[in-house]
C-alpha cells in the first residue's frame, strides 16, 4: 500500500487536473474574432515581405543586365523590365495591407475588436479595389508597347506584357481577405415585416 498511495494520489490529481482544464478553457474562450485577425496578420506580412523582397530582387537583377548584357536588344528587354519592377517595389510602399496587422495590433491593445476588423477590411478592399486591376494593365499594356512600337521587339513585348499582367494579377489575387468575409458575413435576425394581414416576424439568414 505503500507504494501503491504516491500513484493514486497522482492518478487522482491528474484526474482532477484534466478535469479543471476543460472548465478553464471555457470560462476563458478564445475570441474568434481575434483569431481572424491574428491569421490575417501573419498573412499580411508573409504576402507583404515576400513580394517586397521578390520584387526587389527582380529589379536589381534586371538592371544590373540592363547594363551588363552585350545584345542591344536583351538590354532593352530587361530595362523594361527592371522599370516595371522597380514600380512593383514602388507600389509594395505604397500598399495598405500593412494596416491589416496594425489593426491587429491595436485589437490586441484596446480590445476594440470590431473596429480593427473594419479598419482591417477597408485595407483589403483597397488593396483589392477594380484601380488596382487598372493599374495592373496599364503597366502590362505600357510595357509591351514600348518594346513593340518603340524598339520593334513583338515577342519581348508579348511575354512582358503577359509576365507583368500574370504577376500582377497573382500579387491582388493572394491579398489577405479574411477581415473582408467577416465584415460582409450574413448575419441571422430576425424582423417585423408590415403586410395585408398584420404584422409578421421573418427570419433572415
Amino acid at each position: 500500500m505503500a507504494v501503491l498511495g504516491p500513484w493514486m494520489r497522482a492518478a487522482i490529481t491528474l484526474g482532477l487536473a484534466l478535469a479543471v482544464a476543460p472548465a478553464s478553457g471555457l470560462a476563458d474562450p478564445i475570441d474568434p474574432r481575434v483569431t481572424l485577425l491574428d491569421r490575417d496578420a501573419s498573412h499580411a506580412r508573409l504576402w507583404f515581405w515576400t513580394l517586397t523582397v521578390t520584387y526587389s530582387v527582380v529589379a536589381v537583377a534586371q538592371t544590373a543586365l540592363a547594363f551588363t548584357l552585350d545584345d542591344r536588344g536583351l538590354r532593352t528587354d530587361a530595362a523594361v523590365g527592371a522599370t516595371t519592377a522597380w514600380m512593383g517595389v514602388g507600389g509594395m510602399f505604397f500598399s495598405p495591407v500593412p494596416r491589416v496587422w496594425r489593426a491587429a495590433a491595436d485589437a490586441r491593445r484596446t480590445g476594440e475588436i470590431d473596429a480593427a476588423i473594419g479598419r482591417a477590411a477597408e485595407a483589403e478592399h483597397a488593396a483589392t479595389a477594380w484601380y488596382n486591376h487598372l493599374i495592373v494593365g496599364g503597366v502590362a499594356v505600357g510595357a509591351g508597347l514600348v518594346l513593340w512600337l518603340g524598339y520593334d521587339r513583338p515577342i519581348s513585348a508579348a511575354l512582358a506584357f503577359a509576365g507583368d499582367l500574370l504577376g500582377g494579377e497573382a500579387t491582388l489575387l493572394t491579398v489577405p481577405r479574411r477581415a473582408i468575409r467577416w465584415r460582409d458575413r450574413p448575419v441571422a435576425g430576425w424582423a417585423l415585416t408590415p403586410t395585408l394581414g398584420g404584422l409578421h416576424l421573418v427570419g433572415f439568414f
